[in-house]
């Protein structure tokens, strides 16, 4: 086989947006991968609470996952094999910032993730969303952090909002994604930590080279990723920048674009 992995975004590219698990067809697909040899790693902005219901992803077992944006990995069973937690400071100026501007932000923790800022806000806009898996808990208190520190950080914030951030902040080096361009919100990383870092590291603790992996996604999220695989394939409805990162345009979430990659890719498994 001459590629090992196959890492796919979550949101849009596993599965179309607004659904609620992957299709039968794309399940299908990356079992019969898996049972070939290959490896699925779900890669996501998701933190690992947000993926762990089996019923998610319709019967499909990741083999690892890319959470938080590249910033913890995980394996089958949901154990942490790389984190790159937040700072105490890089933390506490995100909240202050967020509670000048009344600007909603959650924190990725282990078991949930937690509003720091505008709780009613976000519950209320996941319950809107109807997504499986997204939602928060009420983290006002502003103490989870005491017992440990976050992955990362979601923030409704613009693009002018983030540039003001890092106008007065710049100095921590914070990577601040935007799905799309012109989003409301964004997550909120350490310096270098992408789904591509994620990737590297994955490939390295798992002795596979990059080369030897292919990555399918559609937003700006994951441009990096796009880059860091051996081959990189942004879905047909993706973002300019996905396109322009990728080395080949794929097909569409919908119907099933997975299962098609799959089958061009991985003939042998099929």
């Amino acid at each position: 086989m001459q590629y090992k992995i196959l890492a796919s975004d979550y949101d849009n590219t596993l599965m179309p947006f607004g659904e609620a698990k992957p299709r039968p067809a794309v399940v299908k697909a990356v079992k019969k991968l898996q049972a070939a040899g290959g490896k699925f790693v779900l890669s996501t902005g998701r933190s690992y609470p947000a993926i762990r219901d089996k019923n998610q992803l319709g019967g499909i077992r990741f083999d690892y996952a890319i959470t938080c944006n590249g910033a913890c990995v995980v394996d089958r069973q949901g154990n942490v094999i790389a984190e790159h937690p937040l700072t105490s400071e890089e933390m506490y100026v995100l909240v202050d910032f967020c509670e000048d501007y009344n600007y909603p932000l959650q924190f990725n923790f282990r078991d949930a993730y937690y509003a720091y800022c505008e709780y009613e806000y976000l519950h209320t806009g996941y319950q809107m969303m109807n997504s499986p898996g997204l939602d928060c808990v009420d983290g006002e208190d502003q103490d989870k952090h005491l017992e440990e520190m976050p992955f990362g950080a979601f923030g409704f914030l613009s693009q002018e909002m983030a540039d003001r951030f890092q106008e007065k902040y710049g100095y921590l080096g914070l990577n601040f994604l935007f799905s799309y361009p012109g989003g409301d919100g964004c997550d909120i990383l350490q310096q270098g930590i992408d789904k591509g870092a994620g990737l590297r590291e994955l490939a390295k603790l798992a002795g596979i080279d990059p080369a030897d992996c292919v990555a399918v996604g559609d937003g700006d999220n994951d441009v990096a990723m796009l880059k860091a695989a051996g081959l990189g394939i942004a879905m047909g409805s993706g973002s300019a920048a996905a396109k322009a990162a990728a080395d080949r345009i794929g097909p569409d979430a919908e119907p099933h674009g997975i299962a098609e990659l799959c089958r061009a890719l991985w003939p042998e498994a099929f």
